[in-house]
């Protein structure tokens, strides 16, 4: 599997507007409905990570940077990033039992890991379906 810029982009965005959603729930500036946090729970930051990576897909599709052909791919890398946080949330609280700062470090370490699982996987499945 080849690097592929179109990967390191799509985290890049995702991390800008996931950081720029969260924060949003915290009140540093104007709230966006629907698409920012209604509380801290589990489901709403589930929430989040779907809407974060869905509005980075609708962006690259309108100005034309998602192909097609990674359609699919990209749904599934949406789709598996979204319910594996629910899983990384609960394998902190039940088994890794993380304090204040290593529990900060994990979360903050989801807003990165997600979107390139996502985008590793979206890669896999675009060269399986190519070759």
């Amino acid at each position: 599997m080849r690097s592929s810029p179109r990967k390191g982009w799509f985290v890049l965005a995702s991390v800008v507007v996931m950081v720029l959603l969260h924060g949003n729930s915290r009140q540093f500036w104007p709230k966006i409905p629907y698409l920012s946090l209604r509380d801290e729970s589990v489901a709403e930051h589930t929430r989040l990570v779907f809407n974060t990576l869905a509005l980075v897909t609708l962006g690259q599709w309108l100005i034309g940077r998602l192909p097609r052909e990674r359609a699919l791919p990209r749904a599934a890398g949406v789709a598996a990033a979204t319910a594996a946080l629910p899983a990384l949330i609960g394998l902190n609280q039940r088994v890794l039992r993380l304090r204040a700062p290593l529990s900060e470090v994990y979360n903050l370490a989801q807003v990165v890991l997600l979107p390139l699982g996502a985008a590793l996987l979206e890669e896999a499945l675009a060269e399986r379906a190519v070759g």
